[in-house]
Parts: structure tokens; C-alpha cells; sequence
């Protein structure tokens, strides 16, 4: 009966596991094979091990067949995991066979593949292993009976009825049950195949976590693995000379950069350097993103000693623009593999192969003299120095869609009549307007502040005038009668013969006094804490970037132009010959010619300024304009000259300046910001306050209005000079700063004309020539043209709409990028490189930046500048304790703070004599061409009578004086100064004259001071 139920489930299996046709080998392999009989069975070496788990004998009495059919290698892989010797055998299957025994247990039938997997269970779960035995034995039992019962009644049916097409049915049905059964008993044996591999690997990585030598051994492993591959991708990086290229550098992302480089090292370094923490913070994001990129350079640099890293490379380069080091790039090389510095020097020359042309469109250009200084150690004479001189550029390109310098002649007029010069005398009515209203806005605070300290108890300048009173043995005061400087040895006051305190009595109240001051003082200053926000912006931006400190989207009405940077002229724009080779550069490089520009704006400072005027009827298309930043430097050097005896001299000396250098450092303005933060901020500051106070102390309800018109009845000449000197002159300076960062071109031409008196009032030639020049320049303009000069002449490279500059400040900072990119013994090709450079690097300088998270973006507001209360109120001692500015102090001299010089009585006129001048010298030189150089307006008597007496000395005294002055001024301009014995003695004052107007104008601050940067 057994025999008969194992026939009739086999039976239908054969078919169904044979190979297909197409699976068998050839005819000649088949000749070619050892026959199956002759080969050893898979199984005969495994019966001895496994017959436990009832793996049977061999059968060799029937016939065999080869182990390597499809079927058989598809069966054997279920048996790997629990006989490990197959895996070794399956290798190599064409050397073994398989008797029908074995075949009909592992191959044919899943029976005894179930029975190996429940003693497998049962080893892993042994709680579990009586139930199971249990189940499995009924289910056996409950099987073989079904099994029993259906072979027998199939067998009765097929003994009665003998049909074949019944039995045929019944072997269809088993077989599609059996291959169902199959199918989903492969699926299970692959979960659990799955399982157990996880398993395994799970434990095993489990036991490898706590072994460090473990983990070492197996990144050693894998090191080795790819180091070669590591070192073939440096040797194609290395080949790829793109990777330096401009567009490759300014394109640079850390991602794609990555996705380029080994997946183990960057996967590595990756997984290491991850933190669970979540950060919201993108320049934080950004600064370990680059971080991963210079971990693997430095992997990348550490294997192959000629890699070179671009990005490295990049890094030095805004070093040495930062630096201007050779040494950092050097040693960056052995740190970073950035390459030698002769490598950084090739890199700036692929870079700069050709000049960038200028497109077209609406052109502003500025021009300048840039120079290089080289010591000469071995020369101990006066030629310790030798400059290596330029003539720089850089042009900016408005909006290259106008094409208005191409279709329009600029001109309305060849030449100015008599009235339109009167036009240029005075202020006009919304000039003067505009300068008011700017006044009254600065006094309104300064009132009210100083009305809140009229209010209070103890006023903080009269105590500290208190607590200074006295000095050496004079230092006793009366509190009765506040006589002061009484004799220390006094006891009774000399006034009031009221008792006067001890010394020390009087000393312990000052140093209270002065405690309470300071603390009433700190306690009044409000705490201002300012947030800030990060924000992500996007680098896609929609014009090219200028700036490092740009925003991403200027403010409205706000016009950010592209720059360019043209190469420079190897000369020195210094005289007629040199200005006009640089106009006729600028001509060629800006395309003004026949079918070119008919007209271009043209900004440089006042030396290539005067001397072009000589020869601009040689070139109709220029169009003049002096530079806003040399206008307010000298505008502020020539105030200071102007007050320094009467009261700057001593401000000065109460700010820390002591020596005969410091006061001609001070004087000179030779450092433009602190000029400007100690004039414009301390110094103006305690003006207007010391001016007000009388006012204040006097009025019930006072107002800015109210006190123009009270100071406007004060005879005082002193504070006549002062207010005028304060809220015209001083305020004209800052207003015209106001006008320059604002863009606001009326309030510039305002202040311009009412600072004029002072070029015609004292030594300043240059400057009273070029104010004249550019207003009727501007008059014989067309309106149009007109405003777009007057628009465009100062720009915002930051796109804040307070933070314009003049376009020779931008040039200035120009200048400062090309002497980082030069060699210290620089030639004409190097300055050229770097002119080509200067843009990309600021390019570069921004990508980088904004790469590793760094931000150099400014405030939309001006720069934040330390509180000068204190020193304010240093100098508001000494005006009020002096009583410089109280109108009400009679019977007192003309003369100056503390007394030290007695001023001109021209000076008590100074705005009305001084626009007379100015009123002459348009007459004189642009009307009737006949030049003339008076003598300035006088500040103190000594100054006066030495005029006065070089009115009476003789001709051999004026030659001696011409002489011993001409060695102090430039040899361009010692030849202009020939012929003097033929002179007359009128002549030679005129000579001497204009030698000491340029000896004020070498003086200035021009060449050597500081630019202004955006604040």
C-alpha cells in the first residue's frame, strides 16, 4: 500500500521537473561527459554525518543522473544552510551525480526539507518543541489517513472502471496543487532565509561594535581597496586643467563637487561628521559643508604631493588680496595643497589672457593716478623711495539698453552770456530752502536736549567748570560770591570776607560732585540692544555683483551698475601732455569716434581737473566732473584752515594732540574718517550747543526758528564768526555728504555754492576754478542730459539708497585690489593683470564667502560710531568757562580762544568780502579771460601786516623768497617759474602768490589719505 501511495505521488512530479529542451547540452557535450553511473553522488560523503536527521543511503542498484541540472542546483541551494558541505560541492556539480533516492528525497519532494526546518525550530525554540512534535503528528496521521483513503477509492474506481480519462483529471489536480504548494513554500523558505541572514548579521556586527581592532582591521581592508582607486582619480583631476578656470570657480557648489570625488572617502566622511542634532542655522549648514570638502582635498593632497585643489587655491588667492603675503600662499601649500606661489601666479595669468571690452550703453568713467612705492635700501640720499606710477580706470555701466551717449549731442549752448553767468553769483531760493530746512532738523534735537539739561538741578557743564577752578596754589573758591582762584592760603574770601572751606574740604565736594555727574550721566543713556536676523538669500542674482557688501535686490529707485575695469596707463596724469594721452586712451577704450559715444561723462580729482580744462576744446564729447570724495576732503581741509587759529587750534590740543606734528597731522586732515568724526561730530556738536546755550537760558519757550532770528540781532563779532562759520560753512560740508550718500543732486549743488566764498576767500585756486567750471559746465548741458550726469555721478555699490558714493571712492577701493594683486617691483604687465583680475576677485571673494556661511553684508544705516559725549563736553568747558561764545561778554578784544592770536578785523566780513571775490573771479576769468590772484582774507593781525608788508619790499627780497620756495614744490611745476629778473615786482607777487596756492594744494590730503568706504 505504501508502494502504491508513493508511486502515485511521484509519478506526476517527473514530468514537471525535467529540464526544458532548450537547457540540455549539445550532441557533442553529451558524447563528450562522463555517464552518470561512473560519478560519485552528491550525497555520499553526507550520509555518515547527517543520517541523524534522516538523510538516507544511496541507492546504486537503480539508474543515476547528473547533479548539475537547472532543477537539481536550484533544489540543493535550500540545503545550504543546513548541509555546509554543498556549498563547496555546488561548485563544481558536473563532477558529481545524484542516485534516484536521493533525488525523490530532496529534489522531487519538500517533505524532508519541512522535516529539516522543524528540527531547526525546535533547536532555536525548544519550549515550543513538544507542541509542535504533537501537532506534527496529527497533522502526519491526518494526512496519511486522507492519503489512504483516496488511493483506495481511487484505486477501486480505476480497478471498476478502468477509465483513463478520470485518472488523467485526478494526476492534472495534483500536480497544479503541488505546484501551488511549492510556490508558496519557496516564498517562505526565502523569508526565512532573509530572517536568518539578518539575524546572523545583526549578531555578528553586534560583537564587531565593541571590538575597535575589529573596526580598524576592516577600514584597513577597505583602504586598501581603494587607495588605487583614490590615486586614479587624483591623476584625471590632476589632468583636468578646466577645474581653474573662471566659470568653474564662480559655478563651484560643495554638492556637485562631492558627487565628483571617491563615494567612500566622501560616504566616510559623511557618516563621521553627521550629527544627530538638527540645525536651522544656514551659515552654520554651509561652514560643515565646506569643512567636508576641505577633508577630503586634504585626503586628496595627503595621497598624491601634486594635487593642487582649486578651491585651496581660491582661499590663498583672497588671502593674499587680504594680506598681500607671498609667505601665506606658501605655506597654505604645504597646509592645504593650494599650490606655490608660482603656481598662483600662473593661475592670475590664465585668468587675465585678454582686456574685457566696454560694452555699450549708458558709460560713466573715472580715472586716477595709483602709485607703488619701492624702497632702495642701498641710496642714504633723498631717493630712499621710487614709485612705480599708473594711471587707473574704471568705468560703470548704467543701463546698457540707453543708447543716449550714441543719438544725443550733450551740448545747449558752445558758450555762457553775462547773465547766465549771474545765474552762478547767489543762492537760489530753493537752494536756500533746502539748506534751512537740513539745519533746522539738525538743531531741533540738540534744543530740546539742551532745554531738558537747563532743567535740571545742577547743570553738568557748570560743575565741571566748578571742580576745574583754580589751578596750583589758586585753587580756593567762594560759594558765596563764586570768586575763583583765590589763594590757597586765604581763609576769608577777598570779594565778600565770607569764610571759605578748607582745601581739602572743597577738593572731597568737587570729586563727589563730579561722581554724581557721571552717574547721572551713564544713567540717562538709554541700553539700545539691536537684533538680527539670518536670512538664506538666493545667488541667483539679476545683475552682476560689484561688491562684497551688496544686497541681493537694491533698494527702489536704486540703480547698481556693472563695473569694469579697463587696463591702466603706465604714466602719471600730472601735466598737459600726460592728461591728454589719458583722454586720448579713453577714447579709444570707450568707442568715441565717427559712429561711436558723442558724449561721455569723465570724473577725476582736481590736479588731471585743471589741467584738462586747458585742452578740452580738443575733445567736445568730455564732459567733466570733479570727484564727491576729493570735493568733501578738501571742502573739510579747507574749514579747518580757515578756523585753526580761531578756535581748532585748541580743540585740537584738548583731543590728545600735543607736538608740532600732531597739530600738522590734525590740520592737514591728512586721515579723512577721524577729520570728519573729530570736526564734523565733537567739534560741531559742542558749537551748536555752546551757541544755544545763551539762547536757551534766556527764552521761556524756545524754537529753532525763535533762535535764528534772536541770533540774527546779536552784535557780538565773535559769535557773529561762529554762527556763520557753524550753520553755513560746517553745515555746508555735511550737507553735501548728505547729498552724496542720499543721491539727493539739489542739496549737493547747494552746498557746493554756498561753501564757494571760502575757495575765493583764502589760498584754494584749484577748487575756486573747478566750483565756477562745473556749474557752467552744467548750465550749458541739455536738461536731460543734465540730470542723468547729476544723477549717476555718485552710485550705491551696497544698493542701500543712503549709502551712494562718488565714483572716485569706488576707484580708490579699485586701487586697493590692484596693489594687493602686484609684486613689489611691478611692471606694466602686472599692473595689467591686475586690472583683469580686480572684478573676478570680487566675484570670487562673494562666492567664497557666501560658501562657508561667512556674511560681510553692511546695515542700511551708517557705520557705528563710538558715543563722543565726553569729548563734546571737554571742549563745551573750555568755550563756556572762556565765555568764547556768550554774546553778552562786553568790552573784549577780536581774538581768539584762550587769546592766543588776535584776529583781522577782515574777518568780521569774511562772507561778504568773500563773495565779492567770487563775484570778480567769474568776471575776471570766464567772462573778460583775464585771470587775476588776490590775496586771500587775512584770519589774525600778524597774518594782515605780513600781507601788507610784502606790499613794500623790494625786488632782490621777492627773488630771494620765489627761490627759496621753489624747492618745495613739484619739478613738473618749477618750469612755469622762469625769467624772474625780467618779472616787475608786481609779478613777482603774483608768482609768489601762486606758489604758496601750490604749496597749500601739495598739501593736501588727496594722495595719501584714506578713501571712504561704504559706512
Amino acid at each position: 500500500m505504501a508502494d502504491i501511495m508513493l508511486k502515485s505521488y511521484k509519478q506526476p512530479q517527473e514530468p514537471a521537473e525535467r529540464e526544458p529542451a532548450v537547457q540540455e547540452p549539445a550532441v557533442q557535450e553529451l558524447a563528450e561527459r562522463e555517464l552518470a553511473a561512473n560519478l560519485p553522488c552528491v550525497f555520499a560523503g553526507l550520509v555518515g554525518t547527517y543520517n541523524s536527521v534522516g538523510l538516507k543511503k544511496c541507492e546504486t542498484k537503480v539508474p543515476t543522473r547528473h547533479a548539475d541540472s537547472q532543477t537539481a542546483k536550484n533544489r540543493l541551494l535550500l540545503y545550504n544552510s543546513f548541509f555546509p558541505e554543498l556549498v563547496e560541492i555546488q561548485t563544481h556539480l558536473e563532477d558529481y551525480s545524484m542516485c534516484n533516492r536521493h533525488y525523490n528525497q530532496l529534489i522531487a519532494s519538500n517533505y524532508f526539507h519541512r522535516h529539516l526546518l522543524n528540527l531547526n525550530s525546535q533547536r532555536h525554540n525548544p519550549k515550543r518543541q513538544v507542541e509542535s512534535h504533537n501537532s506534527e503528528t496529527e497533522f502526519i496521521e491526518k494526512q496519511t489517513c486522507e492519503i489512504g483513503i483516496q488511493v483506495g477509492k481511487q484505486l477501486c474506481e480505476v480497478g471498476v472502471q478502468t477509465s483513463e480519462s478520470i485518472i488523467q483529471d485526478l494526476k492534472n489536480y495534483v500536480i497544479l496543487l503541488q505546484e501551488q504548494l511549492n510556490k508558496k513554500i519557496s516564498e517562505i523558505e526565502d523569508l526565512r532565509k532573509h530572517l536568518d541572514c539578518a539575524y546572523d548579521y545583526v549578531v555578528e556586527m553586534g560583537k564587531s561594535i565593541y571590538n575597535q581592532e575589529k573596526r580598524i582591521n576592516s577600514i584597513i581592508q577597505i583602504a586598501n581597496k581603494e587607495r588605487q582607486n583614490v590615486y586614479n582619480d587624483i591623476d584625471s583631476l590632476i589632468l583636468n586643467k578646466d577645474r581653474f578656470s573662471l566659470n568653474n570657480l564662480l559655478n563651484f557648489t560643495p554638492n556637485n563637487w562631492l558627487a565628483n570625488r571617491n563615494p567612500v572617502i566622501v560616504n566616510f566622511i559623511e557618516v563621521l561628521t553627521h550629527n544627530n542634532e538638527s540645525s536651522n542655522n544656514d551659515s552654520t549648514l554651509k561652514e560643515k559643508l565646506f569643512k567636508k570638502v576641505v577633508a577630503v582635498d586634504a585626503i586628496y593632497g595627503s595621497r598624491h604631493k601634486n594635487y593642487v585643489s582649486e578651491i585651496n587655491l581660491t582661499l590663498s588667492a583672497i588671502k593674499y588680496s587680504l594680506a598681500r603675503s607671498k609667505m601665506i600662499v606658501d605655506i597654505d601649500n604645504h597646509v592645504i595643497s593650494s599650490g606655490s606661489y608660482v603656481k598662483f601666479i600662473n593661475w592670475l595669468e590664465s585668468l587675465a589672457i585678454e582686456q574685457e571690452p566696454i560694452p555699450e550703453g549708458l558709460l560713466f568713467l573715472a580715472f586716477d593716478n595709483e602709485q607703488r612705492g619701492q624702497y632702495n635700501y642701498l641710496d642714504r640720499g633723498y631717493n630712499t623711495v621710487i614709485y612705480h606710477t599708473v594711471t587707473s580706470f574704471v568705468a560703470f555701466n548704467i543701463d546698457k539698453k540707453n543708447l543716449a551717449q550714441f543719438t544725443t549731442n550733450p551740448w545747449r549752448y558752445n558758450l555762457l552770456n553775462d547773465f547766465q553767468y549771474k545765474e552762478l553769483y547767489y543762492l537760489t531760493p530753493e537752494m536756500r530752502t533746502e539748506c534751512e530746512s537740513e539745519l533746522n532738523a539738525y538743531l531741533l534735537p540738540i534744543l530740546n536736549e539742551l532745554i531738558n539739561e537747563k532743567r535740571n538741578e545742577s547743570n553738568t557743564i557748570d560743575t565741571i567748570i566748578k571742580n576745574q577752578k583754580g589751578i596750583g596754589g589758586h585753587s580756593k573758591w567762594c560759594k558765596k560770591c563764586n570768586t575763583t582762584n583765590i589763594d590757597n592760603r586765604k581763609r576769608t574770601c577777598p570779594n565778600c570776607n565770607e569764610k571759605l572751606d578748607t582745601l581739602a574740604a572743597l577738593r572731597a565736594e568737587s570729586t563727589n560732585e563730579s561722581a554724581q555727574i557721571s552717574n547721572t550721566t551713564s544713567q540717562l543713556k538709554p541700553i539700545i540692544i539691536k537684533s538680527n536676523t539670518f536670512t538664506h538669500e538666493q545667488k541667483n542674482l539679476p545683475f552682476e555683483r560689484i561688491s562684497i557688501t551688496q544686497k541681493l535686490e537694491p533698494d527702489q529707485n536704486v540703480v547698481v551698475p556693472e563695473m569694469y575695469v579697463p587696463d591702466p596707463l603706465g604714466l602719471n596724469p600730472n601735466s598737459i601732455n600726460n592728461v591728454k594721452k589719458v583722454l586720448e586712451h579713453i577714447q579709444n577704450i570707450a568707442k568715441i569716434n565717427n559712429n561711436g559715444r558723442k558724449w561721455l561723462p569723465v570724473i577725476c580729482d582736481r590736479v588731471p581737473y585743471n589741467l584738462a580744462q586747458k585742452i578740452k576744446k580738443n575733445f567736445p564729447w568730455l564732459i567733466l566732473i570733479p570727484g564727491a570724495l576729493q570735493e568733501e576732503m578738501n571742502m573739510l581741509k579747507a574749514f579747518v584752515e580757515l578756523n585753526w587759529a580761531i578756535d581748532i587750534k585748541q580743540f585740537a590740543i584738548r583731543q590728545g594732540y600735543r607736538t608740532e606734528n600732531q597739530l600738522g597731522f590734525f590740520k592737514k586732515c591728512t586721515d579723512h574718517h577721524k577729520s570728519w568724526d573729530s570736526i564734523c561730530d565733537i567739534y560741531r556738536h559742542a558749537m551748536t550747543c555752546e551757541l544755544l546755550w545763551p539762547y536757551v537760558v534766556e527764552a521761556e519757550n524756545p524754537s529753532v526758528n525763535d533762535y535764528l532770528d534772536w541770533a540774527k540781532k546779536q552784535d557780538d563779532c565773535i559769535y557773529k564768526l561762529k554762527f556763520e562759520q557753524t550753520f553755513v560753512y560746517l553745515q555746508a560740508i555735511v550737507n553735501f555728504r548728505t547729498g552724496v550718500r542720499n543721491n539727493r543732486p539739489s542739496l549737493r549743488n547747494a552746498a557746493r555754492r554756498i561753501f564757494a566764498p571760502i575757495w575765493s576767500g583764502r589760498r584754494h585756486p584749484i577748487y575756486r576754478y573747478i566750483e565756477v567750471d562745473y556749474e557752467g559746465q552744467l548750465l550749458r548741458l541739455h536738461p536731460e542730459i543734465r540730470k542723468i550726469v547729476e544723477l549717476y555721478s555718485v552710485i550705491s555699490r551696497s544698493g542701500y539708497c543712503n549709502q551712494h558714493q562718488g565714483l572716485d571712492a569706488i576707484l580708490e577701493e579699485i586701487n586697493k585690489y590692484l596693489k594687493a594683486l602686484i609684486p613689489p617691483v611691478p611692471s606694466q604687465r602686472h599692473w595689467n593683470i591686475a586690472a583683469r583680475n580686480c572684478t573676478k576677485f570680487i566675484k570670487l571673494r562673494y562666492m567664497l564667502f557666501d560658501m562657508i556661511g561667512h556674511t560681510e553684508s553692511e546695515s542700511s544705516g551708517g557705520r557705528t560710531r563710538p558715543d563722543y559725549t565726553s569729548e563734546s563736553q571737554r571742549f563745551r568747558v573750555q568755550l563756556r568757562k572762556t565765555r568764547f561764545l556768550n554774546p553778552q561778554n562786553d568790552n573784549r578784544r577780536f581774538e581768539s580762544l584762550e587769546g592766543e592770536y588776535l584776529l583781522s578785523e577782515q574777518l568780521k566780513k569774511f562772507s561778504d568780502l568773500a563773495c565779492e571775490r567770487r563775484i570778480a573771479f567769474i568776471k575776471e576769468t570766464f567772462e573778460n579771460n583775464k585771470p587775476s590772484l588776490p590775496q586771500p582774507i587775512p584770519v589774525t593781525e600778524q597774518e594782515e601786516e605780513a600781507a601788507m608788508s610784502e606790499e613794500k619790499i623790494s625786488k632782490a627780497e621777492l627773488l630771494a623768497t620765489i627761490n627759496s620756495l621753489l624747492a618745495s614744490i613739484n619739478i613738473s611745476d618749477r618750469s612755469k617759474y622762469r625769467g624772474l629778473q625780467q618779472k616787475n615786482c608786481n609779478q613777482l607777487r603774483e608768482i609768489l602768490q601762486s606758489i604758496r596756492n601750490l604749496q597749500d594744494n601739495q598739501d593736501g590730503p588727496e594722495d595719501e589719505s584714506e578713501s571712504e568706504t561704504e559706512n
